[in-house]
């Protein structure tokens, strides 16, 4: 592996981590238009894709950038990178990126450490060092490479970047940390919120109250008996998981006159979001009775690609020439490539750096500097194989 080309990625990567564009403590998202993302994207990172000299680069309101590359016409190939750093929020100091060696952590070679390191800036790090690895003067079909705002764990991101902006393609590839895998498949999401209205008063006249919280334990555990589809070959079974229950209002001996639980509910390719929520709903009314109401929040589609396709087998074909043979995967969590995949777009997913879902996802972050730069070099041969 060249050193110049490892400097050159620690180097963009640093710069990236260095800049804001977490989640703050105590938080679990950001609005679209978030001033501290607008400004990352604005003074570092827009910069960085202007350099490249693309023949457009045009920018949406709520911050996302999107860059066209090569000849007019209709895109081979559109790349999307994200700017949110969503996990390793609890880091004490999340901004003290650094490199170190990697041997303590059972890495060859240095890594780097930092917030967003293995979610989302290691794989834009590989992205700006790939399009360095290619002529795009000399390409033949367009290529479209966005910076993605989201930070509510929705797909309107890719909303503004593809509907808005008219970044449609071919094919899709999502810059995100996936451990060098390719990932072709995921789960959907939406999140089923179950909505309780009471009336207050002091816990000793619990006569004159009108208490949500055992309506809501009924609710939880009618969860578990809740329909759901046969298992997916590759995907497996969907669920209905209660994950937040809150009550209003929180004072010294007082019955709560509001309550809200929401439930993820995975969805499997094929099934419909609001047909999901409509079945929850009815299962509960049947089970428990009245007391609450049921409403669709957001929602993130489930993604299917087959593995044949030319965006998987040129990711794949580079990382075998490498000497880094990896495989498809299918992911038991969501994310973006849903949206892509709606609309007839083949989307996958892949990058360096693994995401955390124990209970380390809110600890330190970090990415191998050679897996970033092996995941550069597959992302630009992917980049000749479809619009060179």
């Amino acid at each position: 592996m060249s050193t110049r080309l490892q400097d050159q990625v620690a180097k963009t990567l640093l710069a990236l981590l260095r800049t804001p564009s977490g989640v703050p403590r105590n938080a679990h998202e950001l609005e679209a238009g978030d001033p501290l993302i607008r400004a990352a994207v604005t003074d570092v990172v827009a910069p960085l894709v202007a350099a490249l000299k693309p023949s457009q680069l045009l920018r949406h309101d709520a911050g996302d950038l999107v860059a066209w590359f090569g000849p007019p016409g209709e895109a081979a190939l559109l790349i999307q990178t994200y700017i949110v750093s969503q996990h390793g929020n609890d880091h004490a100091d999340a901004l003290a990126s650094h490199l170190e060696d990697g041997a303590p952590r059972g890495v060859d070679g240095p890594v780097a450490v930092g917030q967003g390191a293995s979610q989302n800036k290691g794989p834009m790090a590989a992205v700006l060092t790939a399009l360095t690895l290619v002529d795009l003067e000399s390409l033949r079909r367009p290529l479209i490479v966005a910076v993605n705002t989201e930070g509510r764990s929705s797909h309107d991101g890719s909303r503004r970047i593809i509907d808005d902006l008219g970044a449609r393609a071919d094919a899709a590839l999502l810059a995100f940390g996936t451990g060098l895998d390719v990932s072709v498949a995921n789960r959907g999401r939406v999140d089923v919120v179950v909505e309780f209205a009471g009336r207050s008063a002091h816990s000793s006249q619990p006569d004159i109250a009108l208490n949500p919280i055992p309506i809501a334990a009924e609710v939880i555990t009618a969860l578990r008996t809740a329909p759901l589809p046969p298992p997916h070959p590759q995907l497996g079974g969907a669920t209905a998981t209660p994950y937040q229950l809150v009550f209003h209002p929180v004072a010294p001996h007082t019955i709560p006159s509001s309550g809200r639980l929401i439930v993820d509910r995975r969805l499997l390719p094929g099934e419909s979001p609001g047909r999901a929520v409509i079945e929850l709903e009815k299962h509960l009314i049947a089970t428990v009775g009245e007391g609450f109401t049921v409403r669709e929040g957001a929602v993130m589609l489930p993604a299917l690609v087959d593995e044949a396709h030319p965006v998987v087998r040129s990711v794949l074909d580079s990382l075998a020439s490498s000497g880094r043979p990896h495989t498809p995967v299918s992911s038991r969590n969501t994310f973006d490539a849903g949206y892509g995949c709606s609309l007839g777009m083949p989307t996958v997913m892949f990058g360096p750096g693994r995401r955390a879902f124990g209970d380390d996802v809110v600890q330190e972050e970090w990415v191998s500097i050679d897996d970033v730069t092996v995941a550069a070099r597959a992302i630009a041969d992917a980049v000749q194989a479809l619009c060179g």
